[in-house]
């Protein structure tokens, strides 16, 4: 399934906060949104998930999700969000409670999520047992266990530390080539942009308006190989550039994200 956002502008009251909005992305790839602060990225999720309309333009989905797919739209978020008196298997699930599903088809659904997760030996345990990583993972799982056609992602990994960010980065990738799931990534980490997306959107400081479509020529897997390293360090350069002045003077605003 692919997505087409147009949004010609959004505003809080009389704040502009996106304008001239325009990305397609393709079933099966996963797009980065990048930017200063307050420029609209987390807006603009919110818009393609529908949790917010834009005030002039559109978001379209073209194609079929998958058959067994019971929300095409599905976030995951910096914050996880578990309910703490739920364990790990009743956090995944909770989702489905949304759906009139058979018992059976409702237990197959958690126990497949956690499967690919990693999480099946922690279906029992409680939140309060678990590492940010771990926890993070539920989130992941919460999103899967209804089977997406798009992942939107607001800076998923950002409130981990650095070790354990980069661990997770690793089976989160694998687990998106692996689905083939389209997915737009929103981050102010250039290193999570350049390592799991196919393309890096930049935004302008706001009103956020696109800048540049940024290309990664390398295939995900191969982007950890020597040969990479030069080219992906170019990248980061260039995506540093185009933000750089505007970065500094948008750290001093109000932000609207």
């Amino acid at each position: 399934m692919d997505v087409i956002i147009d949004v010609k502008r959004h505003s809080y009251d009389e704040l502009l906060v996106l304008e001239d909005i325009k990305v397609h992305v393709r079933e099966g790839e996963i797009v980065a949104v990048i930017g200063p602060s307050g420029c609209g990225k987390s807006t603009l999720l919110g818009i393609v998930g529908g949790i917010l309309k834009a005030s002039e333009g559109s978001v379209f989905l073209d194609g079929k999700p998958p058959a067994d797919c019971l929300n095409p739209l599905t976030f995951i978020f910096q914050d996880f969000a578990l309910l703490p008196w739920r364990t790990v298997a009743q956090n995944v699930g909770l989702p489905l409670e949304h759906h009139r599903l058979p018992s059976g088809q409702r237990n197959a659904r958690i126990a497949d999520a956690l499967a690919r997760t990693g999480l099946t030996d922690f279906a029992g345990a409680l939140p309060k047992q678990l590492s940010g990583g771990m926890k993070q993972r539920v989130g992941i799982a919460r999103a899967l266990v209804v089977k997406p056609a798009v992942l939107l992602m607001d800076e998923p990994l950002s409130a981990l530390d650095a070790q354990t960010r980069d661990l997770l980065m690793e089976d989160f990738l694998d687990l998106l080539l692996r689905e083939r799931i389209a997915g737009i990534y929103v981050t102010h980490n250039f290193q999570e942009a350049l390592r799991l997306a196919d393309r890096v959107v930049v935004l302008s400081r706001r009103p956020g308006r696109i800048k540049e479509v940024v290309s990664i020529p390398i295939p995900q897997r191969e982007r950890t190989d020597k040969a990479a390293v030069i080219t992906l360090a170019d990248l980061g350069n260039k995506l540093w550039s185009l933000i750089r002045d505007e970065a500094s003077v948008a750290d001093r605003e109000v932000i609207h994200e």
